[in-house]
């Protein structure tokens, strides 16, 4: 009898902490700034600058990858489109012009790098060629059935709109 006591006490003791005082040690650490051993965890400065520098990187690293993509395979247009994109995060706008007027060469029907030339063309405050290009863009879109494209289109028409 002491031995189904003694197991059912431990047992008791063990449903305790797990349900118990487990549940306060995890939260303990994430709401007071310190460890499980009481060490202080000083907060993480993230350091804006050398962020900056390593998206810098990043992108200039894509977008030579692109160019060489470019140089293998020209009749590719989702390297042109890529390119693009990049150009955009770099802001560039004027070289990403460039780049999805080539993809809409290769590929007229593609509502996508219209989309994304007339965000080109609104970055350096040319209105009328980011309406024409956003307009074809929906018609592209409305003609596939693409209601998530095309809702994403109308919202950024109805900004360039706003705009002029």
């Amino acid at each position: 009898m002491k031995i189904k006591l003694l197991t059912f006490l431990l047992s008791l003791a063990a449903l305790f902490f797990f349900l118990v005082a487990l549940p306060i040690t995890i939260l303990g650490e994430d709401s007071t700034g310190y460890d499980g051993e009481g060490n202080y965890i000083a907060d993480t400065v993230i350091d804006e600058k050398e962020n900056r520098k390593l998206t810098i990187n990043r992108l200039e690293g894509k977008r030579k990858e692109f160019i060489e993509k470019i140089k293998k395979n020209p009749t590719n247009y989702l390297y042109y489109y890529y390119l693009g994109n990049v150009y955009l995060e770099m802001k560039h706008p004027a070289k990403a012009i460039i780049s999805f007027e080539e993809v809409i060469k290769l590929n007229p029907r593609n509502g996508k790098a219209h989309y994304q030339l007339a965000k080109a063309y609104d970055r350096i405050n040319d209105a009328s060629q980011a309406i024409r290009h956003i307009a074809i863009a929906s018609q592209i879109f409305k003609d596939n059935f693409d209601l998530h494209w095309q809702t994403k289109v109308n919202v950024f028409l109805l900004q360039l709109r706003e705009q002029e």
